[in-house]
């Protein structure tokens, strides 16, 4: 066989071996790689390196568990969803102006991102911008993120990039990029 032959044939080999473990899947408008049937959010785990490059988070103040205003913050949490918020235990507080997330965790709820918004000196919880529970299959990060940005457009976007999104709470599988089995999907 001549070695053109041999290289094409070769080449045409690999392709059909990469075509049937590899393949693109368009679930809620947007594509996941899935190699061998495990899903893989390529756009969600790329946004979120580039938003660590790009991310400015000096205008955002990080609060200590012990700070009054972390308190504050808590205590309106706790009240907001009764009788089981009553439970919420700091996790984190980051705050941009009059904008602030929460993240708390609970005894018997799953851990939740919760916007809250300073009006009139009393924090305010924005009922439509709270996250809570899985994003498989997609990457955990970029998917909390876009939600809140949807639920509130008016949150500064240096919050919303220097927020920690835990993969581990929220995720999609190791490090939030899956992989993911097809039979998971999201809640």
């Amino acid at each position: 066989m001549k070695r053109h032959v041999a290289a094409f044939v070769v080449v045409l080999t690999s392709l059909l071996v990469i075509d049937s473990h590899v393949d693109w899947v368009r679930l809620d408008g947007r594509q996941l790689l899935e190699i061998n049937g495990q899903r893989w959010d390529l756009r969600g785990w790329t946004a979120e390196r580039l938003r660590l490059v790009r991310r400015d988070c000096a205008p955002v103040t990080t609060w200590p568990a012990d700070s009054p205003t972390t308190r504050a913050v808590l205590s309106v949490v706790q009240q907001h969803s009764l009788p089981d918020s009553l439970s919420a235990r700091w996790l984190q507080l980051l705050q941009s102006g009059d904008w602030g997330v929460a993240e708390v965790d609970f005894d018997t709820l799953k851990p939740a991102l919760v916007v809250l918004r300073l009006q009139g000196g009393h924090w305010r919880v924005q009922d439509q911008a709270v996250w809570s529970g899985s994003t498989a299959p997609w990457h955990s990060g970029d998917f909390v993120r876009r939600y809140l940005r949807q639920q509130a457009p008016d949150l500064p976007q240096a919050l919303l990039d220097c927020i920690s999104v835990d993969p581990a709470r929220y995720g999609a599988g190791p490090g939030g990029l899956g992989p993911v089995p097809p039979s998971e999907g999201r809640p």
